[in-house]
C-alpha cells in the first residue's frame, strides 16, 4: 500500500473487485468500505490500517501500522519478507510467517473495535441529520450503504472473530 497519496488507487472509483462500496470521513480519515460480491467487507482508513473479512464477519487480513498479518487457525500471525544475505539472495518474494502475542492481538482486535465504532456514530449521524452529501457511494444508495454497513458492525460485534484463514 503507498504512502503517497498521490499515488494511491482511488478504492471508491477503481475498487472494481468491491461491486458495492462507499467512501466518508471520519474526523480527519478518509474511510472507504467495500463488499465483495459473497458480502465480504474491506476496511481502508486512509491508507493504514486496512482491516479484511470473510463472508462470517471474521477478520482474515490486516495491515496495521505498516505490518501485514493475516488469520491462521483463528488467530492472526505476521508476515515479513526474509531478510536476503549475501549467501544466501531472495529469488522472489517469500513471505515467512511468524505468531503475535495475545496481548498484540487483543491491542489489534480493540482498535479494530475503536474504528468500527467511530464509522457507526458517524454513519448514524449522517442518517439522523439527512446529510448524505459526505458519504458517496457506488452500488447502493448513500441510506441503503449506510444501514449494510451498520448493520455488519452489528455481526461483527457478535462475533468478533478471526478467520481459519486469509481466503476470501
Amino acid at each position: 500500500m503507498a504512502k503517497q497519496t498521490d499515488d494511491r488507487e482511488d478504492l471508491l472509483r477503481d475498487g472494481t473487485a468491491m461491486p458495492v462500496r462507499g467512501r466518508l470521513w471520519v474526523d480527519r480519515a478518509e474511510v472507504v468500505i467495500g463488499f465483495r460480491s459473497q458480502g465480504q467487507l474491506s476496511l481502508y482508513w486512509d491508507q493504514d490500517p486496512v482491516f479484511q473479512f470473510d463472508e462470517s464477519c471474521r477478520l482474515r487480513r490486516v495491515f496495521i501500522d505498516s505490518c501485514r498479518l493475516k488469520a491462521e487457525n483463528g488467530k492472526l500471525v505476521r508476515l515479513r519478507q526474509p531478510h536476503e544475505s549475501i549467501d544466501r539472495p531472495v529469488e522472489r518474494l517469500r513471505l515467512v510467517t511468524e505468531p503475535i502475542s495475545a496481548d498484540d492481538e487483543a491491542a489489534i482486535l480493540q482498535r479494530l473495535s475503536d474504528r468500527l465504532q467511530q464509522i457507526d456514530a458517524t454513519l448514524d449521524r449522517m442518517m439522523l441529520d439527512g446529510d448524505q452529501t459526505s458519504l458517496q457511494t457506488v452500488g447502493a444508495t448513500p441510506p441503503e450503504f449506510a444501514r449494510r454497513v451498520r448493520a455488519w458492525i452489528a455481526n461483527w460485534n457478535r462475533s468478533m472473530g478471526v478467520a481459519g484463514g486469509p481466503s476470501a
